[in-house]
């Protein structure tokens, strides 16, 4: 019986993705496949160093934090991330989504130094807001693209 649940189970999963997937309303980006692998390896990467960045914070270590931030994730990471041979497959205001993100991360660098130098409410406060601004980025361009 445990058997027959979970096979019923997982082919409801597959279904429901198959209907998930041809329910997508978000805009298609294709790729050749180097570049989506290349693309989708770059995303999981900024999470990751969003993910570290948080910790950091959360352990009061602002300066470590924003080197993170830049290196990663802000306008000094877009040779990291090959952008330049990326960008021209994109459409221009996904372009634009990842500009704005890499934008925030550099501008969440200067709050998280002067959180370094001066640690209040106030400049946690600005620390939340300037994340919060870097992941709004992030999810307003995955709320509008999918790539294949």
């Amino acid at each position: 019986m445990r058997f027959l649940l979970q096979g019923l189970a997982t082919a409801t999963l597959i279904a429901m993705s198959g209907t998930a997937q041809a329910q997508d309303a978000r805009e298609l980006v294709r790729l050749p496949m180097p570049m989506q692998e290349h693309m989708l390896a770059n995303m999981r990467d900024h999470l990751a160093t969003l993910n570290a960045i948080v910790g950091d914070v959360a352990g009061g270590e602002f300066d470590q934090a924003a080197k993170l931030a830049e290196d990663r994730l802000g306008m000094s990471s877009l040779g990291l991330h090959g952008a330049a041979h990326m960008a021209p497959f994109m459409p221009q205001p996904m372009q634009d989504l990842g500009t704005a993100m890499h934008h925030a991360a550099s501008r969440l660098v200067i709050v998280l130094q002067n959180t370094s130098v001066s640690p209040t409410v106030e400049t946690m406060r600005d620390v939340s807001r300037a994340l919060n601004e870097v992941m709004t980025a992030c999810t307003s361009c995955h709320s509008r693209y999918r790539i294949h």
